[in-house]
C-alpha cells in the first residue's frame, strides 16, 4: 500500500484510492437506508441488490468490463494478471511484476476507477 502511494503523484489518483478504501461512493443498498423510497436494485444489471461490492466487482455488466480491461492489460504488458478484486479495485499486487509493468498497471487501473466513478449512475 505504501509503495503504491509513493508511486502515485497525482492528487486525483490518491483521492481515488482513499475513496475506494473508505467506500466513499454510496451503494444503492446504503442509499435505501438514508432514503427509504430509493430502489435498492442495481441500476446496471437490474437484478441484484446494489451493494458496494456488487456495483464495483460482481455485477455482470461491470464484470464483463473488468474482463476486457484484464485482457487489454495482458496484451499491453505481456504478463498474466491475477483475477482478484484487490488488484483491480485497490491496486494490491499478490504476484511480483517488474517495476515498470507494476507502475503502468497501477496508473491504468486508477484511471479506469476514476472514469467508473464519474459515471457512477
Amino acid at each position: 500500500w505504501q509503495r503504491n502511494l509513493s508511486i502515485i503523484k497525482l492528487v486525483s489518483y490518491k483521492e481515488n484510492l482513499y475513496k475506494m478504501i473508505y467506500r466513499w461512493h454510496l451503494a444503492l443498498l446504503r442509499l435505501t437506508k438514508i432514503y427509504p423510497t430509493a430502489n435498492p436494485t442495481c441500476w446496471k444489471c437490474k437484478t441484484n441488490h446494489g451493494t458496494f461490492y456488487h456495483l464495483w466487482w460482481t455485477c455482470l455488466v461491470i464484470k464483463n468490463f473488468w474482463i476486457k480491461i484484464k485482457t487489454w492489460l495482458e496484451e499491453i504488458t505481456q504478463a498474466g494478471l491475477e483475477w482478484k478484486p484487490e488488484l483491480y479495485l485497490l491496486g494490491i499486487f499478490r504476484k511480483d511484476y517488474p517495476p515498470k509493468i507494476k507502475y503502468l498497471i497501477i496508473h491504468i487501473l486508477t484511471a479506469i476507477r476514476i472514469s467508473l466513478a464519474q459515471v457512477w449512475k
